[in-house]
């Protein structure tokens, strides 16, 4: 029972801290440089549209990271032959894990905005969302939520794929 109980505290934990400190900065981030640098206020519909699907990306991409650094913990204090300090190391791996989920949220919402704007080469962008054209809006926010479904999975591959995960045993 102890042990469900720490899991699931860690777990918990690990979700406030990185996701209430990533959503934070994600929307200061839209604030300062989108927001203020095009003049938008703050009741436009199409910029609230345009925000909600990066921060929507952003908490859809953190919503499973914590399964890497929770094995990560688990196989670090089960393993009989670990002789470092597992907070530590739990707290190099997690950065690691928050590095590579940033990295990709940009990636993510950078590439859908130039894939966008490829497509509308006549158009500008934040200017018509600065004019509150909604249908702007929705469908740069639909490229941004197809581009995060389709990067999940493989990020996450990516993730686990640093997990120290004991090897193997064979059967030579």
């Amino acid at each position: 029972m102890e042990n469900i109980t720490y899991l699931a505290l860690t777990e918990l934990l690990i979700s406030i801290i990185i996701g209430v400190t990533l959503l934070y900065l994600t929307f200061s981030i839209i604030n300062r440089f989108i927001r203020k640098k095009n003049k938008i206020k703050y009741s436009n519909i199409s910029f609230a549209i345009f925000t909600s699907s990066i921060i929507f990306s952003v908490g859809y991409l953190l919503a499973d990271i914590k399964a890497p650094i929770l094995n990560t913990l688990r196989i670090l204090k089960e393993n009989p032959d670990y002789t470092g300090n597992i907070y530590i190391d739990g707290l190099k791996y997690g950065f690691l894990f928050v590095i590579i989920i940033i990295a990709s949220i940009y990636l993510v919402n950078i590439l859908s905005f130039y894939l966008f704007s490829a497509m509308t080469k006549t158009l500008n962008e934040f200017e018509e969302i600065k004019n509150d054209n909604i249908a702007v809006a929705i469908i740069s926010s639909v490229i941004i939520l197809a581009m995060t479904v389709m990067l999940k999975d493989s990020l996450y591959f990516l993730l686990e794929s640093f997990v120290p995960y004991p090897d193997a045993p064979s059967l030579n």
